[in-house]
């Protein structure tokens, strides 16, 4: 991938449309805004054509801000339909501390969240998190997203083995983002 022509902005598309067999959570493109005060990570999917026809799973956002380090060091995780966190990695796996926290009392966790397309069928998902002192705080970043489909909400069926799919390839990385 090239340098952004606009700083801090980048599409980050690089996965190929329907490579899941089950494409509810295949994802279409990611976009990511770096800003000095917050990262923007935008995750589209092909879209469900019934309201609320919602997959079970999960989109995991991995960042890195440090390119001597081989994984991640931050996460955006995000359960369909119930928890979203925000946390520590290492080895590709979230690593939650009582200073983060799951819950509203976590002080890092208040500077995640999501946005979703109202229309509720499922065509994108928005991760943002503030940057500040002793929470998350990064000049240029690169970006990893994963998804996995466990199951169907409506009518409720669990996958024998759930559908993966990844922005390129699993652990693949964008290029570096600098904060614009």
């Amino acid at each position: 991938m090239s340098e952004p022509e606009d700083p801090g902005h980048a599409p980050c598309s690089g996965d190929a449309s329907g490579d899941v067999a089950n494409a509810k959570l295949d994802i279409k493109t990611v976009t990511v805004k770096n800003t000095a005060r917050k990262l923007v990570v935008r995750v589209t999917f092909p879209g469900n054509p019934r309201v609320f026809d919602f997959p079970t799973g999960n989109v995991s956002v991995f960042i890195d801000t440090d390119a001597t380090r081989k994984d991640a060091e931050y996460g955006h995780f995000m359960e369909f339909w119930s928890d979203y966190r925000f946390a520590k990695v290492a080895t590709w796996r979230e690593q939650p501390t009582a200073a983060w926290g799951h819950s509203p009392e976590g002080r890092c966790v208040a500077d995640a969240g999501i946005v979703h397309d109202k229309g509720h069928h499922l065509r994108w998902f928005q991760y943002v998190v503030k940057k500040r002192a002793g929470c998350f705080e990064a000049g240029a970043v690169r970006i990893a997203v994963s998804t996995m489909n466990t199951g169907d909400l409506e009518p409720y069926v669990e996958y024998a083995k759930p559908y993966l799919d990844h922005l390129g390839k699993k652990h693949q990385w964008t290029d570096w983002i600098a904060q614009g």
